[in-house]
């Protein structure tokens, strides 16, 4: 017996040791990948709803959405805007919510995201022969000619299919134009000299560094397979961001202290081991946000002060039972074995149905609702092994010969 409480004692401390230490690192440490991620709200950025519209040349269907869901999270994420959300708003919305955590200009996110990106180089009689979709790669570049050395431009690459259409084009148009257009604006209407049979080019139309950058950046994302309209923007200043950050962590440290006062008050002697192993989850909880990367937004905050609450729901109906099993005139030893045991399945089937609502949450909700439904659902399952297994060993490590004698310990 005591061999097996020493062995899940180690357990517990080599559990909390290694979340500690991961603590430390991302909340302490000057340079590490563990660091907190702070959502839209917290952190200041911008956040902008787009609404797919039915035209003439494509109708917004499912497929369509999703696409240019895809579309504008290799976008966002080609910005460099760590921690960006895409998703649409329901599971059959044509809305799709971008959030832009630490973006400071909105209206240059709106014309990247929600710019179309249709390429099409055309001849002189409109023939349109070779697309966007041909587009191996676009980069921005700075011309080495000297009658326009330094000029930014873009520099493209086809696929196999693109370069021999365009080699068949240009061979065919020598002496012609190919204009090339984005989004039907006109861009460059070259004179085509001779076959171009590698397909790599330059595009050149004036354009600014960021003017090349934002063009090159389009085309290798892709063209939108839908046209989608802005229905708001809303901008979150840092400032206020930091304001909830404090009363974020005020509001969980008053519902720990809360939670653990209560538990001393209720349960006496269980109440201590309740408190120590909140504190073991609380450690074990926070190591698993930073390794799984969970955004910390507003939501998902509440959801972890939530399940403060809940981890030690379980801790309740284990102690109840126990008070139950010490009436029936039981040994403390054997009421403590026999509540643990007894009240397991309770406690799984409550946690289960917390984790039913946490999927269904994630799965239909957006952004900040799926991060509410992540941090639950960490919480939830860290509470299994702090409320059950952890707990259950420190009672055993705590109950010494003199407490085991006075069953009065156990009944507040």
């Amino acid at each position: 017996m005591r061999s097996k409480i020493t062995a899940s004692l180690i357990i517990v401390i080599m559990v909390t040791l290694v979340a500690s230490i991961i603590n430390y690192e991302g909340l302490m440490a000057e340079k590490t990948a563990l660091v907190p991620k702070l959502g839209l709200d917290l952190r200041g950025g911008v956040r902008i709803v787009l609404e797919a519209k039915d035209t003439e040349n494509a109708v917004a269907t499912d497929e369509a959405i999703d696409a240019a869901v895809k579309v504008i999270d290799k976008r966002v994420n080609s910005l460099g805007v760590s921690e960006s959300t895409v998703v649409r708003q329901g599971a059959n919305s044509r809305r799709i919510i971008v959030e832009l955590p630490g973006w400071e200009d909105p209206e240059r996110a709106k014309s990247l995201i929600g710019k179309t990106a249709l390429l099409e180089f055309k001849t002189e009689d409109g023939t349109v022969v070779v697309s966007g979709s041909q587009l191996k790669s676009a980069r921005l570049v700075f011309s080495q000619d000297q009658a326009s050395m330094g000029e930014p431009q873009i520099a493209f690459e086809l696929n196999e299919a693109g370069t021999q259409a365009f080699a068949a084009a240009t061979e065919e148009n020598i002496g012609k134009k190919i204009s090339i257009y984005l989004d039907s604006q006109l861009l460059m209407s070259p004179t085509v000299d001779m076959a171009i049979a590698d397909g790599k080019g330059v595009i050149s139309g004036g354009f600014t560094s960021a003017e090349a950058s934002n063009y090159a950046l389009l085309l290798s994302s892709g063209a939108l397979p839908v046209k989608l309209t802005t229905v708001s923007e809303e901008v979150v200043g840092p400032s206020l961001g930091n304001a909830f950050v404090r009363r974020g962590v005020w509001m969980a440290l008053a519902a720990l202290i809360t939670v653990i006062a209560y538990m001393l008050v209720s349960y006496r002697y269980l109440g201590i081991v309740s408190g120590i192993a909140l504190l073991v989850y609380c450690d074990i909880l926070m190591a698993l946000y930073l390794v799984f990367h969970a955004t910390l937004s507003l939501p998902a905050i509440g959801g972890a002060v939530l399940s403060i609450g809940m981890a030690v729901d379980a801790n309740c109906i284990i102690f109840e039972r126990i008070r139950e099993e010490l009436t029936s005139k039981k040994t403390v030893r054997g009421a403590i074995a026999a509540g643990f045991s007894r009240a397991f399945r309770a406690v799984l089937d409550s946690n289960v149905t917390v984790l039913v609502g946490t999927v269904c949450l994630f799965y239909f909700g957006t952004g900040t609702v799926r991060g509410f439904a992540v941090t639950l659902a960490l919480g939830v399952l860290t509470s299994m092994f702090t409320a059950v297994f952890a707990s259950h060993t420190l009672v055993d490590l705590m109950l010494t010969p003199g407490i085991a004698r006075n069953s009065k310990r156990f009944l507040g």
